[in-house]
């Protein structure tokens, strides 16, 4: 009985790997299957020719919890019902039929539910920019005003990244 006990309590720990956290904002983990999300479903546009575009996605999914915190902080009106609907139908519609639909969410082990709090995260998001920042005008100076406002939020966060982006062509490491 000892040697089986024994064999048991050495053995390596077996599992699979379920998700792997990229970062952690505060106390906020931010997973890669969140990542995949919002590349599988374009919630955050990648520019063409981008090297890492993970690396981008969890950049800007960072930029994105701090700005909540802040959202919550000063509680904008809640967005319209209807307009999330809108954009989850138009997210949706970009996938095909509502079956190709939930099967695109499967596998990036996402639910219904969680993309339409995404969705309903960026209108408030986007309801608290335009009030502090206006939504008319520049649209640089706008754009500079966010930077400087996010750059700020992050010196101010504690931010862990744990993502390592891979090795560029050519590169020795």
């Amino acid at each position: 009985m000892l040697p089986i006990l024994l064999a048991i309590l050495l053995a390596p720990a077996t599992g699979d790997i379920i998700d792997r956290i990229l970062a952690v904002v505060g106390t906020q983990p931010i997973t890669l299957s969140e990542v995949v999300a919002a590349q599988q479903f374009q919630l955050i546009a990648v520019p063409a020719g981008t090297a890492d575009p993970t690396g981008y996605v969890l950049d800007r999914l960072i930029e994105r919890t701090l700005m909540l915190g802040e959202v919550d902080r000063f509680q904008p009106p809640e967005p319209d019902p209807v307009e999330i609907t809108v954009r989850t139908d138009q997210l949706q519609a970009r996938v095909g039929s509502a079956a190709a639909f939930d099967r695109e969410l499967a596998v990036t082990g996402s639910t219904r539910e969680q993309l339409r709090r995404f969705i309903r995260d960026s209108l408030r998001i986007e309801t608290y920019s335009n009030q502090r920042f206006g939504s008319a005008g520049d649209a640089k100076e706008r754009a500079a005003a966010i930077a400087s406002w996010t750059a700020d939020l992050r010196r101010r966060a504690q931010i862990t990244v744990l993502y390592r982006p891979p090795p560029r062509p050519g590169s020795s490491r």
